[in-house]
This record gives C-alpha cells, sequence and structure tokens, in this order.
C-alpha cells in the first residue's frame, strides 16, 4: 500500500512539473509599444496664434487660428504633410507721421493665411508607446492676408498703408499625438512661424527723424493647436 501511495505521488509530481513549463511558455509580457497600420491621416484643428508685429507694430497680432492637414507616412520615422491654416485677428493702423507716442489711429482686421509644406520626423517611429507618439515638424511655405484695408487705413497717407502682400513662411515646433483607437487620435502642436514685414516706404520719409529704417524685418509668431485625426 505505502508502495502504491508512493507511485502515485511520483506521478503527481511528474504531471505537475510538465504542466508548469507550457503554463510558464503561455504567459505573455504586454508591451507598452504598438504598431501604426495606417499610413494617411487628416486633421481639423484650431488654436492660438501670438505674432511680432514689428519695430513699427502694424504687422498682424494674430488671434484664433483654424485650418486642415493632411499626413502620409513614407518609411521609419518620416511622414510627409500638408497644412492650411487661418488666424482670424487684427492689426494696429500706424501713422509714422504722428507723435510717437500716439501713432496708432485704429485696428483693422488681419486675416492671415499660411499654406505649406511640412517634414515630420516621429520619436517612437511607426509605433506609440502607451499610445502616444511624439514628434518633430519642420516646414516651409507662403503666409498672406486676404483682409481688405480698413477704414482706418484710410485716414493714412497712400505710402503709409501696412500691406501684408504674400511672403516665404518658415516653421519648426514639436507636437505629440495620441491614439484613442486605431483611426481616431487628439494632436497637440506649438510651431514657431518666420516671416517678413515689408516696411511701407513713407516710414522711410527722411522728414520724420525716423533712423534706421530698414525695407523689411523678421518676425516670428508662436502657435498653440490641437485637433481630431482620423487615419485610415
Amino acid at each position: 500500500m505505502m508502495h502504491c501511495a508512493r507511485s502515485t505521488l511520483m506521478a503527481c509530481a511528474l504531471l505537475v512539473s510538465g504542466a508548469f513549463p507550457t503554463l510558464a511558455g503561455a504567459q505573455t509580457i504586454p508591451s507598452p509599444y504598438s504598431f501604426i497600420e495606417e499610413r494617411q491621416e487628416a486633421t481639423l484643428f484650431t488654436g492660438w496664434v501670438n505674432a511680432g508685429t514689428g519695430r513699427f507694430g502694424y504687422g498682424p497680432k494674430g488671434g484664433q487660428v483654424f485650418g486642415i492637414r493632411y499626413g502620409i507616412d513614407l518609411s521609419g520615422p518620416l511622414s510627409l504633410e500638408g497644412s492650411a491654416g487661418f488666424f482670424d485677428g487684427t492689426r494696429d493702423v500706424v501713422s509714422p507721421s504722428r507723435p510717437a507716442n500716439n501713432q496708432v489711429v485704429g485696428e483693422a482686421r488681419s486675416l492671415l493665411t499660411t499654406v505649406d509644406a511640412r517634414l515630420r520626423l516621429s520619436a517612437t517611429g511607426a509605433r506609440t508607446w502607451h499610445g502616444l507618439n511624439p514628434f518633430l515638424v519642420f516646414g516651409a511655405g507662403v503666409s498672406f492676408d486676404p483682409a481688405k484695408p480698413s477704414i482706418a487705413d484710410g485716414l493714412l497717407e497712400a505710402d503709409e498703408v501696412f500691406d501684408f502682400g504674400t511672403k516665404f513662411t518658415a516653421m519648426a515646433g514639436p507636437g505629440v499625438r495620441w491614439s484613442a483607437t486605431r483611426n481616431l487620435a487628439v494632436r497637440a502642436d506649438m510651431g514657431l512661424f518666420l516671416w517678413q514685414l515689408k516696411t511701407p516706404s513713407g516710414f522711410g520719409d527722411p522728414t520724420l527723424g525716423l533712423q534706421n529704417v530698414a525695407e523689411s524685418e523678421w518676425v516670428s509668431a508662436l502657435s498653440f493647436t490641437a485637433g481630431f485625426v482620423f487615419r485610415w
């Protein structure tokens, strides 16, 4: 009887020892990384822009921004994007012939529009980490302001009126995308934009006594945007 019990215990031990490797082999450690299968995306975004107005303060100040963006993944961490943004803001109407502390004669609406192409460099490549995909973007394009001259502009001499025109624009900045599902994500961006402001010729009139008036000057604008992303 003792021999039978001993044989039974040994058989149970062998069964258990054989089962444990199988159970251990069946266990998997979940990875914080997930692969991104979809290669294209479209984004609707909105936010705020704070822009430099130049030495004399007549440039667009920025304002609320909204726009659209399209992107396609190339290979590894690289993606190509196209973006169009619309800044709904204001600018001061400035007269150089008035006293230095009283040169602003009014305010005008600004509808600054930017269209650019960008290269996006992802920190995690074609994957997300806990759903997050941080990145840097670099781009260039054009900016223009289709807003019509204001009533305040009519108070100035013709050579004092500021016209934004069409300007080359460079931009760069960081961002992050969080994937809620396979096809839907939320994205936040911070961007630094650079463009030139052309100085109205009236500001260079030597009788005004303004020193070292440049024909144009570079100014920057800082933007913060967030939007919803659809990937396919």
